[in-house]
């Protein structure tokens, strides 16, 4: 029997000996190290482990360890899996979906929010709850490894996969991937930073090379990577679809071994998107794992690679013995899995105030907001959303636990108010109810899902004819979005407040009624610039985005020029800034200060100022300090880059000193002739403000 036969029927006998045999504890790695398996000895460090295992492998065996299946099969349930080897011990790899939950697609788990709204809460704490929590839950599963998070660019609007990221700015992308990552691996589950890099778009994806300049390269789209590999260690890293410059992400030599490993220091493996490996080579270029397995890493085309010289032995060991140090690392070959059901309650609740810290209130005339239990007697609800748990669709597309309704947590919290409930299809009739009421609250949504870009910033013309009539019926007209990303509000004069949702998942409906009720003070900001009307973003040309009536070549020629840098260097003015966000009380910044005027290209800006709550409320804001680097350099740069910020909670009158440190990193450029990032000396503006468009205070700090 060939070893590739012997690798098939590992992967799918039911009853077999050796499928048997790999759930049993002293297979799995419980049992103390002997003679015979020495790298089962846990004083030594994962990579001394790693390498005697190797050494006690054959080539076939290494193979098998190159790539792996979705199918099913006598297995835990997974969306990624490589099957055991129970003669080394090697114990079943675990991999499911992961960005906004665990999804095995087999068992239920907590449906989070969507990503974005982890980073509309401007905290990440949330990011890090997010991330702890699916951990335990997917330990709970029987999950080794969770696909996220997911954290490209929000580089256009119409993106599909927009939900699933973390907005348009590099540094707020990776300080929230950086939480969301310690997050899940403090649980022992191994998080993937994906994709990597310049996954930008739905159109084409698997088959579209991105055109990015090399400065924009790593300043915007690398950027958010390497401060996650740096500042939290993650275990693994996807490599996207589409090809860089010419080159398959899988198979890039510059991005995956270059940068990720020689220059940042990434110490894990790199597992390809499903499929998205083009040769047998890519594992020469830093390619760990094919999920799932396709032509490039069959065993007789490996051995032919090896055969033609197009790959070596050598460089076999490397990428499994990678693998390998990972496992080891989190302990997969030291434990035996106990699956069990996952803690509802403990989900829901985290799932809840995920929602509420990144809900976004967008406009409150008249203060409408928060809904008065002795006012709000009759209270007119419209629009499908209402009644479902809205998400997004693809990877992130998690079975719920449970799910609640906003029309049911409406109506409990209004403490026996008359609730009536209309899907608003009839606008005539949906007028005549709204009239009636004392305030009407219009719930629309937006589809957003993996493989498929927008087309549109504009709600459904239903939806949009439904808020207007019921708007020109009720002058307290509330309308709560539960959208993936930014939407056009030509209506937005006639309503009196929006709050946005975001997609708020399985708990969803209590979140909203708690933020309408006042019960929890509103604190979101927007990670992401909402523009008035279509085309107005960067990246609006047909060649740019999605690149060609075909989408096979987008060209990045906006360059660094990426959402609020682009409004600001046009001039433009969006709907809603980027970092734009309201609350039911009000807060005051002092004059702020710096610790020094000057310093070194590598010495920490420091900025320190007073918040005060000058309203009576409890709330949060989210101060934020802006970068202005010289322009006097012969370097194009935006007006202003995002250099630091903080979310503070205060109670009413209450006050709090804050130091809010720009590391030298965020006043850096990328020098394409120098090939790194450098800091250029001058005067650098620094601005402290609620938003990208408000920022009341600007200091001048000098790089000698």
């Amino acid at each position: 029997m060939t070893a590739s036969w012997t690798k098939t029927l590992r992967s799918f006998s039911v009853a077999g000996i050796a499928a048997a045999l790999a759930f049993t504890p002293a297979l799995m790695g419980s049992a103390n190290a002997t003679p015979v398996r020495p790298w089962m000895n846990t004083a030594l460090s994962p990579e001394q482990r790693a390498a005697k295992l190797i050494s006690a492998m054959n080539l076939s065996q290494k193979i098998h360890m190159l790539s792996g299946t979705k199918l099913t099969g006598p297995h835990t349930p997974a969306i990624g899996y490589i099957p055991p080897i129970p003669e080394l011990g090697i114990p079943e790899f675990v991999q499911s979906d992961g960005p906004a939950g665990v999804r095995n697609g087999a068992d239920p788990a907590t449906k989070f929010p969507a990503p974005l709204a982890y980073a509309a809460s401007w905290d990440p704490a949330m990011a890090q709850l997010q991330g702890r929590v699916a951990g335990e839950e997917a330990r709970a599963l029987g999950t080794d490894q969770l696909y996220g998070p997911g954290f490209n660019i929000a580089r256009n609007p119409l993106g599909g996969r927009g939900f699933e990221y973390y907005g348009e700015d590099p540094y707020l992308s990776g300080t929230m991937a950086t939480a969301n990552v310690k997050g899940i691996q403090s649980a022992g589950v191994i998080a993937t930073l994906k994709h990597f890099v310049a996954n930008n778009q739905e159109t084409a994806r698997n088959i579209g090379n991105s055109r990015v300049p090399e400065r924009a390269l790593h300043e915007i789209y690398m950027k958010p990577f390497e401060m996650a590999v740096k500042q939290a260690n993650p275990g693994s890293v996807m490599c996207a679809y589409n090809a860089l410059n010419g080159t398959h992400s899988c198979s890039n030599y510059y991005t995956l071994t270059k940068y990720l490993r020689h220059t940042w220091g990434f110490g894990g493996y790199v597992v390809t998107d499903f499929p998205a490996s083009w040769s047998t080579e890519d594992f020469k270029n830093g390619l760990n794992v094919e999920m799932p397995q396709t032509f490039t890493s069959l065993e007789p085309t490996v051995r032919l690679a090896i055969k033609q010289g197009r790959l070596s032995e050598k460089d076999i060991d490397a990428r499994v013995k990678e693998t390998l140090t990972v496992m080891f690392r989190f302990g997969m070959f030291d434990r035996t899995k106990q699956i069990h059901p996952v803690n509802v309650a403990r989900g829901n609740s985290a799932a809840q105030k995920i929602a509420e810290q990144g809900a976004v209130l967008l406009k409150n005339k008249n203060s409408v907001l928060p809904l008065k239990t002795n006012t709000a007697r009759r209270i007119a609800i419209f629009g499908a959303p209402a009644k479902v748990a809205v998400g997004g669709g693809g990877s992130s597309n998690v079975s719920a636990t449970e799910t609640d309704t906003a029309l049911d947590e409406i109506t409990k919290r209004s403490r026996g108010a008359k609730v009536s409930y209309s899907s608003g299809l009839n606008h005539l009739s949906a007028a005549q109810e709204a009239k009636k009421a004392d305030v009407a609250i219009v719930f629309v949504t937006n589809l957003t899902m993996e493989a498929m870009d927008r087309t549109s910033i504009n709600l459904l013309s239903e939806q949009t004819a439904l808020i207007n009539k019921v708007a020109s019926a009720n002058k307290n007209t509330i309308v709560v979005l539960n959208t993936g990303g930014p939407i056009a509000m030509p209506w937005l004069p006639k309503v009196a407040a929006v709050l946005n949702m975001w997609q708020p998942g399985q708990a969803g409906g209590k979140a909203t009624a708690s933020l309408l009720y006042g019960d929890v003070n509103p604190s979101g900001h927007l990670p992401q610039t909402f523009p008035t009307a279509d085309g107005q973003w960067p990246a609006h040309t047909l060649a740019q985005f999605p690149g060609g009536p075909l989408g096979l070549t987008p060209t990045y020629s906006e360059g660094v020029f990426v959402g609020y840098r682009w409004y600001q260097s046009r001039n433009q003015v969006p709907l809603f800034p980027f970092g734009y966000g309201l609350s039911y009380t009000t807060f005051a910044y002092s004059v702020p200060r710096m610790q020094a005027t000057s310093g070194a290209a590598n010495t920490p800006i420091k900025v320190t100022f007073t918040v005060t709550n000058t309203g009576k409320r409890a709330g949060a804001t989210v101060p934020q300090v802006y970068v202005g680097k010289p322009r006097n350099q012969g370097v194009s740069v935006p007006p202003k880059e995002l250099g630091g910020f903080q979310k503070v909670y205060l109670r009413p009158g209450e006050s709090k000193t804050i130091t809010i440190t720009v590391l030298p990193q965020q006043l850096s450029y990328w020098n394409s002739n120098l090939h790194k990032f450098v800091v250029m000396p001058g005067v650098y503006h620094i601005y402290l403000g609620s938003n990208v468009n408000e920022t009341s205070y600007t200091l001048n700090y000098t790089v000698r």
